[in-house]
């Protein structure tokens, strides 16, 4: 029985965003389809099971739960990492629900068209029905992808510098200052926008878990990138990629990477992102 338990565990994980958030969304549907007509209200004496409205439900706000995601990651990619405003999340939040009042339009004049007939229209019930659909969208947007916001708004404002030690000293680098983080000799280099290097105690390694992952791409086992330092990208043999890094330090050769053909998807995705 443990076994079994255990495996259950493993394989549902009420931390995953899709689990989690799919599993509230059948909990709402069963409780407001109970609770919206007196027939489908368990101690009616007609009481009867509102399947069909239940599974609809469940569909559309499958649907909203999905567009809602999607729309944030693009924001996430293209807005949230570079800074988080007020204007910019009211842009997302109105951008959700412009998707979700296409979909509601669609079901209202297409699904129950076809269950109700033409006749079953009415601007009353459509306006009413569209109101009271954005205001729980907009709620749930809002509980949804807050804490996500919140750690985005965290890691531009708050740690957006690294902490160098070396010796005795420490140096404080700037998110905005950092062109590209690269290892040579198993030494690992800060190279700031004006082209000078900080001398670093840590691996590359540490240096990824510390950055922030949205801003920063960790291009190969050598090189990190920030959007910035890429001066031009081009393709060359075998798929890959050649990239030229900006600024050039004072006294070494221009730096110049390739982006194997299995990265090159990933890299492309976060580089025109960021542009």
């Amino acid at each position: 029985m443990e076994t079994i338990i255990n495996s259950f565990k493993n394989h549902i994980n009420f931390s995953n965003f899709w689990i989690r958030n799919g599993a509230i969304v059948i909990i709402l549907s069963i409780l407001v389809n109970h609770l919206f007509e007196p027939k489908y209200f368990p101690f009616h004496r007609d009481y009867k099971f509102p399947l069909f409205p239940i599974v609809v439900s469940i569909i559309a706000g499958s649907v909203i739960l999905i567009i809602a995601r999607f729309n944030f990651n693009y924001f996430r990619n293209k807005y949230f990492t570079k800074k988080i405003n007020s204007q910019i999340l009211v842009r997302f939040l109105f951008s959700t629900l412009g998707y979700i009042t296409i979909l509601y339009l669609f079901l209202y004049f297409g699904l129950n068209g076809l269950i109700n007939g033409t006749e079953s229209y009415s601007v009353y019930n459509l306006l009413t029905g569209l109101s009271i659909s954005l205001l729980i969208s907009a709620i749930g947007i809002a509980l949804l992808f807050s804490t996500d916001i919140y750690k985005l708004h965290k890691l531009i404002s708050i740690k957006g510098t690294l902490k160098v030690r070396q010796g005795g000293a420490i140096t404080l680098v700037k998110y905005p200052e950092i062109a590209f983080i690269y290892s040579e000799n198993k030494i690992v280099y800060i190279v700031k926008t004006d082209g000078t290097r900080v001398i670093t105690d840590f691996t590359l390694n540490e240096v990824e878990s510390k950055i922030n992952e949205q801003i920063f791409y960790r291009a190969n086992r050598q090189i990190i990138l920030h959007a910035r330092s890429i001066e031009q990208v081009k393709s060359i043999e075998n798929g890959k990629l050649s990239v030229l890094l900006k600024p050039t330090i004072s006294d070494e050769k221009s730096f110049q990477i390739n982006i194997s053909r299995y990265k090159r998807p990933a890299f492309m995705n976060w580089f025109e992102s960021k542009l």
